[in-house]
Parts: structure tokens; sequence; C-alpha cells
């Protein structure tokens, strides 16, 4: 089975998908009438929030990239493809970071979610890079001098050198609870 039979079967069997992208975002307006505004940083809370957040973030960062590909490296039509499967992931991925960001105080007590920005980061760089390139052909061995091309490996490097440790997390935090 390839990646686009499973998304074509996705597509015909609806209910499965729209129920496990729906479910965390009803999840976080629940626990928000439980707790109120901003009491999602505690203990029990931060870490469905984590859950939540891993849920929908897992599939909504793939498709993301996905379409992304489809859109600048295949100029596939946007109008010929699934709602579903293609669209409906990256919107409740956004609507659960929303709603979590409105029940913390920072998304930063969500444990984890520094470790998933800095993989956002460096998916976001790393397709620019792959984009660029792909552009650019070979442009840069021919028309560009050798200064250029440094400046251009640095900056990537270090952009990519910072995604890398923003992945990694901050060692030298303390733990919030006991």
């Amino acid at each position: 089975m390839s990646f686009e039979d499973l998304l074509r079967w996705l597509g015909r069997h609806p209910g499965g998908l729209t129920l496990a992208l729906a479910l965390p975002p009803l999840l976080c307006l629940l626990l928000r009438g439980i707790h109120g505004r901003a009491g999602g940083s505690a203990a029990p809370w931060r870490y469905v929030y984590g859950v939540c957040i891993y849920w929908v973030s897992i599939p909504g960062i793939f498709m993301g990239t996905l379409l992304a590909y489809l859109c600048f490296f295949r100029n596939a039509d946007l109008l010929k493809l699934n709602l579903l499967t293609h669209f409906l992931p990256v919107l409740s991925m956004g609507i659960t970071l929303a709603l979590i960001r409105g029940n913390v105080r920072t998304l930063d007590d969500i444990p984890g979610f520094d470790r998933l920005s800095g993989l956002l980061t460096l998916l976001a760089l790393s397709f620019a890079a792959a984009f660029f390139l792909q552009r650019l052909h070979i442009g840069i061995v021919f028309l560009g001098d050798f200064g250029n091309l440094l400046v251009l490996a640095s900056l990537c490097f270090a952009a990519i050198q910072w995604a890398l440790r923003r992945l990694g997390g901050e060692k030298s935090r303390a733990p919030r609870d006991p």
C-alpha cells in the first residue's frame, strides 16, 4: 500500500479521520470549561494538552509539508485535492493550537512544546532550502562567486544549528512540578 492509496482510502472512509481530528479541539473546549481560562498550566491539564498537541501536530505538520511539496515542487492543482485528507489535518492543528494557547499562560508550559516548535522550524528551514536549491538549479556554481556561496552556506548552517538546539530543548531548565 502506498501513501497515495492510504490517502484515497481515508477519503473513501471519512468517519474515523473526521472523528480523530475533531476530538482534540473539542477536548480543549471541554477542558477550558473545567479548569477555566489560563488554568491549563496546572499539572494534570498540561499533560493532556501535550497529548492533544502531538495528536494533531504529527498529521498536521505532515500534511502541511505534503501540501507545500505538491504546490511548489509538483505544481498540483489544489482544487482537485480531497478537502478531508489534505486540509482537515492542518485546520485541526491550527484550531487546537489556538484553543490551547487560550487555555494556558504560555505554550512553553506544555511539556515538549519547545521541541515541537524546534522541529517545525527545522522542517520549514529544510523545505525552504530545498525549494531554493530546486529553483536555483545550478546557477550558484556558474553565476555566483565563491563569497556568495560561503555567505549562503553560513546562513543555512546557522539557521539549522539554531533549530537543532531548539529541537534538543533546554537542558538547564528546572522541572516545574515536584
